[in-house]
């Protein structure tokens, strides 16, 4: 079974996008210098957090929130299981009943960021049930959220199958990301960062001593 965006949820959120934002369904188009986050370290950690998932990566999560969790049941979205797929592998976060996964970045603003991901689907029910990504400001305030509707088609489901979600920005503004939904799952965290302005500088100090040293060889 594949998950899909039903399109006119996929329609509207790209219509309603401000010009600054994307969102995206995979880990490339965050660009920047990305680091991933894949939970191997954690086994079986029942937390709320906040815990160190990643070097400037915290996490928060609802009652019932597992990191380093080894299998999900997920109803007509089928199982994740340790086996993963060509997406994801191992072990992953995921959510108590409420359905919140929040991470936030402590040494530095994100420019974006996405995990690959998956909730808890039912065909019985007359809707949709759907994932809510917001990313946050450095005061913590929403700056951009999207509902995106997962169709859950049949019970026949598969094993271990998702979505990348992420929202890229055009700026480094972003200093937390959480996904919600019942029972949301997620591993594979990205985080896309861009030099800080002195990071910058330090670049540009040593492109021009290695030229001068380059100079002053050629005058030799």
């Amino acid at each position: 079974m594949k998950l899909h965006l039903i399109a006119a949820a996929a329609i509207a959120a790209a219509t309603t996008l401000p010009a600054q934002a994307v969102l995206v369904n995979d880990a490339a188009s965050l660009g920047g210098v990305q680091s991933v986050v894949d939970f191997e370290s954690f086994d079986g950690l029942w937390s709320t957090g906040p815990e160190t998932v990643a070097a400037g990566v915290v996490f928060t999560g609802d009652t019932g929130a597992e990191l380093g969790a080894n299998h999900r049941d997920l109803g007509d979205n089928g199982l994740w299981t340790m086996v993963g797929n060509s997406e994801r592998s191992g072990v992953f976060a995921a959510s108590g009943v409420a359905g919140e996964l929040r991470f936030s970045f402590t040494d530095a603003l994100s420019q974006g960021a996405g995990a690959y991901v998956s909730l808890y689907g039912s065909s019985a029910l007359p809707f949709a049930l759907t994932l809510e990504v917001s990313v946050y400001g450095d005061n913590h305030q929403i700056i951009e959220t999207h509902n995106i509707a997962f169709n859950a088609p049949s019970a026949s489901s598969g094993y271990d199958e998702g979505l990348f979600v992420g929202i890229s920005r055009a700026q480094a503004d972003i200093r937390a990301i959480s996904f919600k939904g019942v029972g949301v799952v997620a591993d594979n965290l990205t985080v896309s960062a861009v030099p800080e302005p002195e990071s910058y500088a330090l670049m540009l100090a040593g492109l021009a001593g290695l030229g001068f040293l380059a100079s002053r060889r050629r005058a030799g």
